[in-house]
């Protein structure tokens, strides 16, 4: 269930840089084609050794002694603990068991999801929920790929609804079409008060390629016509730092 637990700055979206206890899980039913974590999915559980170092240690019973492991791994300037994945709402049970230990320690609790399962969804002090575009997938057809924009959005909706301070993000390749992400934006601005983070995409392997810079700012300006400057540009920086 769990693939690994450790301590970094978070890479990307609206807190970038802050520093943050990540707690991956397994799993996910999508598959874009700019993932790389689907790697992790049959490596032994694990925990970092000491934040920085790039050193894990096997964890056997990271599950049984997750909270243990969160408090050993706190430092003064932490911000909040994330949920990752893969996708953390196929767990969503043992996950607000876990939300509610850590709320209660004084935690604030993050989701990272791919937001398709709303009906799994509970308060989060911050979400993010990852957008996807028609060419994140090698083979979707247009009902599909409607059906899981619109999951997306009520899964907005709903912990905007609670109060959890949400945000969108989405990654862009070369290939991206700027009125489809515009349309994203004035969806997501007819919810309410939302950021959007627009994340070039990391590049993987050859055949994907990032979106060029004139095409990107465009990209964001278009977006701004309806969320003005709730527009984010958020690379992720841990890849560039060579950071977990």
């Amino acid at each position: 269930m769990i693939s690994e637990v450790f301590s970094s700055i978070m890479g990307e979206g609206k807190y970038i840089g802050r520093r943050y206890i990540f707690i991956r899980f397994r799993g996910c039913p999508l598959q874009c084609i700019y993932c790389d974590e689907n790697i992790k999915n049959n490596m032994p559980s694990r925990v970092e050794k000491s934040p920085g170092s790039g050193v894990f240690q096997e964890y056997p019973h990271i599950e049984r002694d997750l909270i243990e492991i969160v408090n050993h791994l706190k430092t003064p300037d932490l911000f909040a603990v994330s949920f990752t994945g893969g996708e953390p709402l196929l767990h969503h049970k043992i996950l607000k068991e876990y939300s509610e230990e850590l709320r209660n320690l004084g935690y604030k609790i993050h989701l990272e999801s791919n937001g398709i399962y709303p009906e799994r969804l509970f308060f989060f002090d911050y979400a993010s929920i990852d957008i996807k575009l028609p060419e994140h997938f090698r083979s979707l057809d247009e009902e599909e790929y409607r059906k899981i924009y619109k999951l997306e959005l009520r899964s907005i909706k709903k912990l905007y609804s609670m109060g959890s301070d949400v945000y969108a993000k989405v990654v862009v390749m070369e290939d991206c079409d700027p009125e489809v992400v515009e349309s994203v934006a004035k969806d997501i601005s007819d919810i309410g008060d939302i950021t959007l983070c627009i994340q070039p995409v990391t590049p993987i392997n050859d055949n994907i390629k990032p979106i060029p810079q004139r095409k990107l700012l465009e990209v964001m300006k278009l977006c701004g016509r309806y969320l003005k400057d709730n527009v984010m540009c958020t690379p992720q920086i841990h890849k560039y730092l060579g950071m977990l």
